[in-house]
């Protein structure tokens, strides 16, 4: 069983204004657990309880609770929630045969929403309303692309200088940065707003209003900020030793780990409140994926010394979800 979350309670007192001042000692919060994950000294939980992507015979499965649907190509992931169904991205191991973006329904059928557009550059609008893709780039210029995420019909597109990359969207408000800038692209109206930040930027949230910005390069001693994307000025968190590496969907907590992680992926995550306080930090030999199962609940690609698992945490109550298979060094 997954333990609830521990709070520290806090004492207080008042001192009297004849008396010479006499405070209660605070107790001190407890120390956030660090946690060595290795599945096979971890006991099996329930099954992931989130839409996945699991190995099939003649290719990869989506997977939502009991619900089990065979996907063309060979390599699948999943892009989001667009309204009651699921839209995932298949392709061949060769990643030229069998692009497409599938919508995965309730009833389990498989409908194509594109094909021939690359799913790995692809993004889904926090809404789930609109996909959106970097197309034919150029030297020092590429054409960000809009399309309905319902049926796939195009919706709009706008060439940009700066090699533009999509950081998220919602509605018809997309937020793109390029070598320079980054700003928010009215797609519906074509509207370009003036740059929020000249900052190198990372993840953004359009839903809890945050974006992680570089005060300069890290590998020449830059630092993390987590702001208000409406205000980018005020600030959220700081800290020059980890960035941030996903939000919480209730946007109260976030994961981060070394800023200067490259490659293989990070040896440690830490479970941090938006505000930066410390809540879990998780240890194994590398993590090749990370996100959430629920708010409080973390789900973690662990590849251990022997084995690895998806584990799913609340806070240092770890526990498998699935079954712990040998690692494979990729």
């Amino acid at each position: 069983m997954l333990r609830s979350r521990r709070t520290a309670t806090v004492l207080a007192s008042l001192a009297t204004a004849t008396a010479l001042s006499a405070a209660l000692l605070t107790p001190a919060r407890a120390a956030a657990p660090t946690v060595d994950l290795q599945p096979q000294q971890l006991t099996r939980g329930a099954d992931i309880a989130v839409p996945h992507i699991e190995d099939g015979q003649r290719g990869d499965v989506f997977v939502d609770g009991a619900r089990r649907v065979e996907l063309p190509g060979r390599i699948a992931r999943v892009l989001g929630r667009s309204g009651d169904s699921w839209l995932v991205g298949t392709n061949n191991v060769d990643r030229k045969r069998n692009r497409r973006v599938v919508r995965v329904a309730p009833d389990g059928s498989v409908t194509d929403v594109l094909r021939d557009v690359d799913p790995a550059g692809l993004v889904l609008s926090e809404d789930g309303s609109a996909l959106f893709a970097v197309v034919r780039p150029r030297r020092g210029a590429a054409t960000v692309k809009v399309w309905g995420a319902l049926l796939g019909t195009d919706a709009a597109e706008r060439t940009f200088r700066g090699y533009p990359e999509i950081v998220t969207a919602s509605g018809s408000k997309v937020l793109l940065r390029t070598t320079t800038r980054t700003f928010f692209w009215n797609w519906a109206r074509d509207e370009v707003r003036r740059p929020l930040t000249t900052a190198v930027t990372g993840l953004a949230s359009m839903e809890h209003d945050l974006l992680s910005v570089y005060t300069k390069d890290p590998y020449l001693g830059g630092c993390t900020k987590l702001v208000r994307l409406s205000k980018p000025r005020v600030k959220v968190w700081k800290s020059c030793r980890d960035r941030v590496a996903a939000i919480s969907p209730d946007g109260t907590e976030m994961l981060t780990f070394h800023i200067l992680t490259d490659g293989l992926g990070p040896n440690e995550v830490r479970l941090r409140g938006v505000d930066g306080t410390r809540l879990a930090t998780y240890r194994t030999n590398w993590f090749g994926g990370w996100g959430w199962e629920s708010p409080g609940t973390v789900l973690l690609d662990v590849n251990g010394k022997h084995k690895a698992a998806t584990v799913r945490c609340t806070l240092d109550a770890c526990e498998n979800a699935t079954d712990p298979v040998k690692v494979q060094v990729p």
